[in-house]
């Protein structure tokens, strides 16, 4: 229960995950269909191209799950 307790004092850190998912659900299946355990919400990043071309979602580095084109493959940072 104590990462429970991390992340409720965390709201506004929830609230930029919650907008980040929001805008590319493809993170959300990636997210449900490999078993992890998060303990900070502040190991969570994202990273976006300057021109959208590419985006990666690093739950437990150095490995990240990248999109572009629609396809989404796991990668090493």
């Amino acid at each position: 229960m104590e990462w429970v307790r991390k992340w409720l004092g965390l709201r506004e850190r929830l609230v930029e995950i919650a907008k980040v998912l929001k805008r590319f659900p493809w993170m959300v299946d990636v997210v449900k269909q490999r078993p992890m355990s998060i303990l900070h919400p502040y190991a969570v990043e994202v990273y976006v191209a300057k021109d959208g071309s590419e985006v990666c979602l690093s739950l437990n580095p150095p490995k990240a799950f990248c999109a572009r084109d629609g396809a989404v493959k796991e990668t090493r940072l």
